[in-house]
């Protein structure tokens, strides 16, 4: 919709340049034309900078963590480079072989050791339009329902196996 807000005035801008004689009426006409289409480009700069018409909305959900591999391990990492980077593998559901992981680019991961069960909290954050009006001016540039960012926090006995996975 910006698009065609934008297309609107460059076309008002230089349809009254062009065929108005002048006047008073010729330069109401081509402010507009000028204040359509300047003010919608800043409004496209603004939301892909600022992600002006955005909110985040937080979801956080936890779950029990089930053993990885066959050496009863709850969680694998592989290392990543060399500054610390990691990236976590673990199952939530014993009935499933399927093993997830944490993503290296959008993923925080806090271990804490000594808690009593052995659990994963995932909170993620979304940017969403703040309503219907921002959607539909914004439709074709920021996707609704974003991920930005996710915070894995895993919880584990202090007795519990955290294996460092290797290449071969």
């Amino acid at each position: 919709m910006i698009v065609l807000i934008l297309f609107a005035g460059a076309i008002i801008f230089a349809a009254s340049m062009i065929f108005l004689k002048p006047g008073l009426k010729k330069w109401l006409w081509v402010a507009a034309g000028l204040i359509l289409a300047v003010g919608s480009c800043l409004l496209m700069i603004l939301n892909f900078n600022s992600y002006l018409g955005m909110k985040e909305i937080h979801s956080t959900e936890t779950k029990p963590l089930a053993t990885v591999g066959q050496n009863g391990a709850l969680l694998q990492y592989r290392q990543l480079g060399t500054k610390g980077e990691r990236v976590y593998f673990y199952r939530d559901n014993p009935l499933e072989k399927r093993v997830k992981h944490t993503d290296a680019t959008t993923s925080r991961v806090t271990l804490n050791r000594g808690a009593k069960t052995d659990s994963v909290r995932i909170t993620r954050t979304y940017r969403v339009y703040r309503n219907e009006e921002w959607r539909l001016l914004f439709a074709n540039g920021m996707p609704n329902h974003q991920l930005v960012r996710s915070h894995y926090t895993f919880s584990v006995k202090a007795n519990e196996k955290i294996q460092k996975m290797t290449i071969k």
